[in-house]
């Protein structure tokens, strides 16, 4: 199974596998065990709002699995990626 991940600023695009046993990480966790660099001053306490994607979602809020459900498309837009 597969994410993309786009950048906005880049337009480059990552394309993120992943396990069934993946899909109860925290999205934010997720993206950085994968080498995708994403902004957290807080560190994931959903306080500084800077790992913010589309819809206004914090990836530190989410699971995988939740991201997935509204998202049906797989696909992850970071502004400044």
């Amino acid at each position: 199974m597969q994410i993309e991940v786009l950048g906005l600023a880049s337009g480059r695009s990552y394309f993120l596998t992943y396990e069934t046993s993946e899909l109860n990480e925290i999205l934010l966790d997720f993206l950085r065990k994968k080498n995708i660099t994403i902004a957290s001053s807080c560190d994931g306490k959903g306080v500084c709002k800077k790992c913010e994607i589309q819809n206004g979602w914090l990836t530190c809020q989410l699971t995988l699995e939740q991201f997935i459900q509204r998202q049906s498309n797989g696909k992850i837009f970071v502004g400044y990626l």
